[in-house]
């Protein structure tokens, strides 16, 4: 098992070593990585791309954030079983409705538009992805960086969609689409400098993902989570923009530019509560998510998030603050600090530092 768990990892990465050699071919100017020491950005790496992006499905209410409850091998098997021979698969589901759910958007029913996270999540900000870690390795000076881009790329959906799929066994058409359409695409699409620098320069899009902490007590990961951040400043108010949060949230309002650098950025929106299968006919499925309520409000300086404050509907984080590095300092070291609290009054909290891909974490309780 463990054999066929690595032949199966390698053939996934040569389609994403395959895609991310077109990168090699990119300007030498960053559009997405600046190497900056403060904020979300300086804790941006390979493991905190592959643990945020791998395990983001971990928020929802749904799955246990026990690392030992994680089905990873039979999620890694079933993924493969259905991308070795995706036609078959999506014969059972029916094209129509895989076309109609996972492809075009045919419907806005939360039900039948998986599409939506194919889009934004997959194709824009994993594509996004793609071209800020080839620029990390850039500046790091690692050698072969399009090599490396690839491995990581790859791993990082790889983990997503086999801790997604978690124990369930049969046809899934979900991965099919996200790593043959739209995974594959993003990074195609954003190794054109054109593309990049369309999305860098006039949405200013970038990622705002969390400070990953573990905690040893429950064996949880905690206060992890991709997020990406769009603004589209407004003509006739030159320092105010269009402010636009996704993630497993999306959250629409504006964006106040306050100095030279500085921003202070409000939205509200919906937030996924949970996972649920929506269809399993001819025994093939796909699944949707439940929606409730967020808000928050954003503290950032040149895009990279130093606080922020959530409070949504989700049933394990219903208040969350996060304080990035770069904003409290205790002699020479500026951790990241964060608290949330969910269900029951329960609290989680926890520290992290630039020099660590993982944080520790404290939970006051099952």
């Amino acid at each position: 098992m463990r054999w066929n768990l690595r032949c199966r990892l390698a053939a996934f990465c040569l389609l994403f070593l395959a895609a991310g050699a077109r990168l090699d071919a990119q300007q030498a100017e960053p559009l997405f990585y600046h190497g900056r020491t403060y904020g979300s950005e300086s804790l941006y790496n390979p493991a905190t791309l592959i643990i945020n992006g791998g395990l983001d499905i971990l928020q929802s209410a749904t799955h246990s954030r026990d690392l030992s409850t994680i089905k990873f091998g039979t999620g890694a098997k079933n993924l493969w079983d259905n991308l070795i021979d995706p036609f078959t698969q999506i014969e059972k589901y029916g094209w129509n409705r895989f076309l109609g759910n996972e492809v075009i958007p045919m419907s806005l029913k939360i039900d039948q538009a998986q599409y939506f996270p194919n889009y934004t999540l997959h194709l824009i900000g994993g594509g996004m992805e793609s071209r800020m870690i080839h620029e990390w390795y850039i500046a790091h000076e690692v050698p072969l960086p399009s090599l490396f881009t690839g491995l990581t790329i790859a791993a990082y959906h790889f983990v997503n969609e086999s801790v997604e799929n978690d124990g369930y066994v049969g046809p899934n058409v979900d991965p099919i689409a996200d790593v043959y359409l739209f995974d594959l695409g993003g990074v195609l699409l954003f190794s054109s400098d054109a593309v990049a620098e369309f999305f860098s320069r006039t949405f200013q899009l970038t990622e705002w993902s969390g400070q990953i902490a573990y905690n040893p007590a429950f064996n949880t990961i905690e206060n992890h989570g991709q997020n990406f951040v769009m603004k589209y400043k407004i003509p006739f108010a030159p320092t105010t923009s269009v402010f636009y949060y996704f993630g497993d949230s999306g959250m629409l309002g504006l964006s106040f530019l306050r100095g030279e650098h500085d921003c202070i950025s409000v939205g509200g929106g919906f937030v996924a509560k949970s996972l649920r299968t929506v269809d399993s006919r001819n025994g093939a499925r796909t699944v949707s998510i439940d929606m409730g309520l967020i808000g928050g409000v954003f503290y950032d300086r040149e895009n990279s998030l130093l606080a922020s404050v959530i409070v949504s509907e989700r049933m394990n984080e219903q208040v969350k603050a996060n304080i990035y590095p770069g904003v409290i300092h205790i002699g020479p070291v500026s951790p990241g600090l964060f608290v949330s609290i969910g269900k029951g009054a329960q609290l989680i909290a926890g520290m992290t530092i630039r020099y660590s891909p993982v944080g520790i974490a404290y939970r006051s309780g099952e």
